[in-house]
């Protein structure tokens, strides 16, 4: 069994798109009404609806993205704060064990991205 899909609301369409694509490598597949469905590599699918307001999510909820290195995490860190994202919980690494950090989507979803040697 896999995991599919997530379906999320986003206040922003546009700018939560863009979130996912420009950190996560994620492209548009295909609209869906008034949101769209985007697909990473591996196939997974988002799908964006737009809402003007949402449920907040409690603190401890979050995506997780497991990231093939090290350095990748550390590479996408460095993107993230060049561009002034939202980072919601700073980085965290052992060298050659893990390294972790949370940032924020548009709407304010946590959302970690990490790699972990094992």
């Amino acid at each position: 069994m896999t995991l599919n899909h997530v379906h999320l609301a986003a206040t922003s369409v546009a700018a939560t798109q863009a979130f996912y694509e420009r950190y996560f490598g994620f492209r548009k597949e295909r609209d869906h009404g008034q949101g769209v469905f985007l697909r990473d590599a591996a196939g997974f699918l988002i799908a964006l609806e737009p809402e003007d307001s949402h449920a907040a999510l409690p603190d401890w909820f979050h995506l997780g993205f497991c990231l093939d290195s090290e350095a990748d995490v550390l590479a996408l860190y460095r993107k993230a704060t060049d561009s002034n994202a939202h980072i919601v919980r700073d980085l965290v690494a052992e060298r050659g064990e893990y390294a972790a950090f949370y940032l924020a989507d548009p709407d304010g979803r946590r959302v970690e991205v990490s790699w972990h040697a094992r």
